[in-house]
């Protein structure tokens, strides 16, 4: 006789089995209509249409940031010089495609006019040197590190075209992950009736869906990614990963910070509109999110109410005269805060693998073993031009 196996299975749920004609149920409907108080960023970003392929991967194109700032002094009217690309993150070669010979720049300088104006007389694209003429005067020179702001390309009537400037272009991606929830039902348990809980499966499938929320939330900020092999699952990157695995710096990443000030918090915000993006959120931890009170109380306004005293805020007016919406997270690191531009970011789901609820276990135990999972990603757009912003050292 062959030897059995008395051990009662431990982790297993009282429910019983799903009816139905088919072990695979597409249940994406839940995620469309769910929008649980506990996962506020999650609420905000929407769904991209389904994607077969093996992983996500959007065109990132970067236009240039409107001018080219100087190497080095011109000491004349005339000079030459090579741009810097210190806080740009662009290559010499992208930078100077935003000008052609007639292009018309302007810069603040410290001579007599405070202005100085300037046509580029001619560009080479392997050395980078951009020769310009001042059409004012000035009496002093053009310094190192000067931005000269471009106003247009202007050219004369008939003239030949001039040399192609369309930028290279990078492909960014990301990885589907999947996250599961496994429920093990025995048949006894299948069986019993359960105190205060009318029906047993969907009530566990709601709490599983609330888990597989908050993670999913979770995952939006702080996941890394990885590549799949034998011993690794495939692993997504959220914005941590994103701007930590491609070593994205500026200005928007406050890296020093450690108690969040007004003057701090409207640096990085305004860092973020310069590089492209238009931050609508800040997420963190809700010690961070209680500092925005204290800055300043007659900001704080209210709707009048006589039954309620006290004050609270629940959105921010930057000095950029953008509004940033507080988005406090229960039992997040203190150490992270996001600036974010939700209009940016999406969620997309392998295609037919948005939530499914699947039967797994097979028919000859005395269990059934369902398991709810959903495959996605996140498209995180401009991230690597600066648009979203972090600290990373809070306390």
């Amino acid at each position: 006789m062959g030897v059995g196996n008395m051990v009662i299975v431990s982790d297993a749920y009282s429910t019983q089995s799903i009816t139905g004609s088919t072990n695979k149920r597409d249940v994406s409907d839940l995620l469309d209509l769910w929008a649980h108080r506990d996962t506020p960023l999650l609420n905000r970003i929407k769904w991209a249409s389904e994607s077969g392929g093996l992983q996500r991967e959007w065109l990132s194109e970067h236009l240039g940031f409107g001018y080219i700032q100087t190497s080095g002094t011109i000491a004349s009217d005339a000079g030459n010089f090579v741009p810097t690309t210190s806080g740009t993150g662009l290559a010499t070669t992208e930078v100077i495609k935003q000008v052609q010979v007639g292009s018309l720049l302007y810069a603040h300088v410290s001579g007599d006019a405070g202005h100085m104006w300037a046509t580029v007389v001619s560009v080479a694209s392997a050395s980078c040197l951009i020769e310009i003429s001042q059409l004012v005067a000035t009496s002093s020179a053009i310094a190192a590190s000067t931005k000269l702001y471009i106003v247009g390309h202007f050219v004369n009537e008939g003239s030949d075209p001039f040399p192609d400037t369309s930028r290279t272009r990078n492909i960014l991606s990301n990885n589907f992950a999947i996250l599961r929830k496994d429920i093990k039902i025995t048949g006894s348990m299948a069986a019993t009736d359960m105190y205060a809980v009318g029906n047993e499966p969907s009530h566990q499938m709601a709490m599983r869906l609330l888990e597989m929320q908050f993670e999913r939330e979770r995952s939006i900020l702080y996941s890394y990614t990885a590549a799949r092999d034998a011993s690794q699952q495939a692993l997504m990157n959220g914005v941590m990963g994103f701007i930590t695995q491609n070593s994205v710096t500026g200005s928007n990443i406050d890296t020093t910070t450690t108690t969040l000030i007004e003057s701090t918090f409207n640096n990085v915000v305004a860092a973020c509109w310069e590089n492209g993006g238009t931050p609508n959120v800040f997420v963190g931890n809700v010690k961070q999110m209680r500092l925005f009170t204290d800055w300043d109380d007659s900001k704080i306004r209210t709707r009048p109410d006589s039954r309620v005293g006290g004050h609270w805020i629940t959105s921010y007016l930057s000095d950029t005269g953008l509004e940033i919406d507080l988005l406090p997270l229960r039992h997040a690191p203190m150490n992270l805060g996001f600036v974010l531009d939700t209009n940016l970011m999406s969620l997309v789901p392998k295609k037919g693998r948005k939530l499914i609820i699947e039967k797994a276990a097979p028919a000859a135990t005395d269990y059934d073993l369902w398991m709810l999972l959903s495959e996605y990603t996140l498209e995180l757009r401009k991230y690597d031009m600066g648009a979203h912003g972090m600290f990373t050292k809070l306390s």
